[in-house]
């Protein structure tokens, strides 16, 4: 399977960055379900379950970041989206040295940010 055929589960946080004067405000994402198969979408995309996710992660998420806006909520990601790269945003070559690095952070490859319960599949996590 490819990254194409997946959604992926994450709880956002917004916090302010005061220097950046054209958009302050950013998304830090904690991935909750890697390389969920598109036939569970109809699960995953339940308003009762995006809700109870989301209030469980507020109460329990551990903040030690003074900047918060106080916003968050969850998001499912396509896979197409959860894995773009630099090198796909700018059209590097592939052998060039930053093309697997990640455009979005969204904890694509670390299982231990808080929240992380499954990756579906382990094996497309590692070729990517």
């Amino acid at each position: 399977m490819s990254k194409q055929g997946t959604i992926n589960l994450t709880y956002w946080r917004e916090y302010e960055d005061s220097d950046d004067r054209y958009d302050p405000y950013f998304k830090i994402h904690h991935t909750i379900f890697r390389n969920v198969p598109l036939s569970q979408l109809k699960r995953l995309n339940s308003e009762t379950f995006k809700n109870r996710i989301k209030k469980y992660c507020d109460k329990h998420y551990n903040e030690t970041a003074n900047n918060c806006t106080g916003h968050s909520g969850v998001d499912m990601i396509h896979g197409s989206e959860y894995y773009y790269t630099y090198g796909e945003e700018f059209n590097l070559q592939k052998d060039e040295r930053e093309y697997n690095h990640l455009f979005y952070d969204y904890g694509q490859k670390v299982n231990g940010r808080q929240f992380f319960k499954y990756d579906f599949m382990p094996e497309l996590t590692n070729t990517l």
